[in-house]
């Protein structure tokens, strides 16, 4: 889950620095994760449509991505720091981080969500199993987008399905930390900072995330 997340940060990070976007330190870091994240699911798509989706060829994105991030992609600029006092920077953090524990160690546990061990990583175990796409005519869920799936599957053939959830479990991390960017964007660093809270404390989120969806993914690309 963690290199597949490395790979999807790089990748985005190399987009941004061929863009070269402006953007604050934190924005920067967590909307180049997100791009990237869309750019690897795409090339995931192709190597499985030309039925090339073996480990090896993942291990040789990953070096390659991880690699050139390190060469060639450029660090956002620096930037004074605008954030929360100390105290409600207290108030928040200490919470979270408790939170951050619970959710990480409960994605890590097997996949035994219903969905999850049925059909996102049914047909991810599938793909994985054919080295790419096959032809499925008795579920309609593999007509389904397969965007998070070709993620899935990237961490899955490395750490199986907990790596699945797990990276699905990083935009849970994300989301809150991009709410409180947007607050502070607004001027109102406080605000979107309650308005993280209140989504990473929330059951049905934390839920989602912790397992093989791809409901809390889609709500990090929408926001």
């Amino acid at each position: 889950a963690s290199l597949t997340a490395a790979a999807s940060w790089s990748i985005g990070r190399l987009l941004f620095t061929r863009l070269r976007l402006e953007l604050r330190r934190l924005e920067y870091e967590l909307l180049a994760g997100i791009a990237g994240a869309a750019l690897l699911s795409l090339l995931i798509f192709f190597l499985c449509a030309a039925r090339l989706a073996y480990v090896p060829v993942f291990w040789a994105i990953r070096f390659v991505a991880l690699g050139l991030n390190w060469k060639f992609a450029a660090p956002p600029a620096e930037e004074a720091r605008v954030g929360l006092p100390a105290k409600q920077r207290w108030i928040f953090s200490v919470p979270i981080a408790l939170f951050t524990l619970l959710y990480l160690s409960n994605s890590l546990a097997p996949e035994h969500s219903p969905d999850g061990q049925a059909y996102h990583l049914g047909n991810v175990y599938r793909f994985f199993r054919q080295h790419g796409f096959e032809r499925i005519t008795t579920n309609m869920y593999a007509s389904l987008s397969q965007g998070m799936e070709m993620l899935y599957l990237f961490a899955f053939s490395l750490g199986r399905h907990a790596a699945a959830a797990t990276f699905h479990c990083c935009f849970l991390l994300a989301l809150p930390l991009l709410m409180f960017a947007y607050g502070r964007r607004l001027g109102k660093p406080s605000m979107g900072a309650c308005a993280g809270l209140f989504f990473f404390f929330s059951p049905l989120a934390a839920v989602d995330g912790v397992s093989a969806y791809n409901d809390i993914a889609l709500a990090a690309c929408g926001f």
